[in-house]
């Protein structure tokens, strides 16, 4: 890896601790580059990402509670520019659907060599699209097959489980404080998970949102 004038910061989520200690020691033998946060569980993960914001953000297909689609957006909301680079252990078309769907810059499988993994970094951090040979090879299949068309774009916004609740929460005017209380969160959490929300809904407030979460089907109405 040629070395930059800048630090390349990169934030490492993965639910396998051992695959995430490799990372990390991998990283650490280049000097241009800083891992600056790391994660092995949702908990404030999206808030430790605001709070750090990566260049890169290298995000396990298979950590524990999260929808890769809502994370990935939420990190796309948070207005640094991170990109977001995917690795998966077990592949399965409608994963890579979803991340193409999701607008993710890079996606590998955890297989990959670690000199593939050099050159992908540079390649996603000049705003360029990575798949990994396995991955290239399964994209052309779903694309041959008509079930990927690379130049139409999903209007579909996705919401985690947790967002779900958080709305049906807020739809029923609790404070942000109950919210936490309820749901054993951080007021921290539930206001980034909020405005998240918001962003990617396009509401103005909390009022906006139960709207769009009422005409979206997101939250029951209940027959008088």
């Amino acid at each position: 890896m040629s070395k930059q004038e800048s630090i390349i910061r990169i934030f490492l989520a993965d639910h396998q601790e051992i695959f995430l200690d490799g990372l990390k020691q991998f990283f650490s033998s280049f000097e241009n580059i800083e891992v600056v946060g790391e994660s092995n569980t949702d908990i404030d993960l999206i808030v430790t990402i605001a709070q750090t914001r990566p260049d890169l953000v290298l995000l396990d297909a298979m950590l524990p509670h999260t929808q890769l689609s809502s994370v990935v957006q939420s990190i796309q909301q948070i207005g640094n520019n991170s990109k977001v680079f995917i690795l998966y252990g077990q592949y399965a078309d409608e994963l890579l659907l979803s991340l193409l769907s999701a607008g993710v810059h890079g996606i590998a499988s955890k297989y990959i060599s670690k000199s593939e993994l050099e050159k992908a970094i540079f390649q996603v951090l000049n705003s360029q699209s990575f798949y990994c040979a396995f991955t290239s090879k399964k994209l052309q299949h779903l694309i041959q097959s008509n079930r990927y068309y690379p130049h139409t774009k999903s209007s579909q916004i996705h919401f985690s489980e947790k967002e779900k609740v958080i709305l049906q929460c807020i739809a029923a005017e609790c404070t942000s404080k109950e919210i936490a209380d309820q749901l054993s969160m951080s007021v921290r959490t539930v206001e980034s998970y909020r405005k998240s929300m918001q962003e990617k809904t396009g509401s103005k407030n909390s009022a906006g949102l139960v709207l769009y979460a009422i005409k979206n089907g997101l939250i029951p109405i209940e027959k008088s």
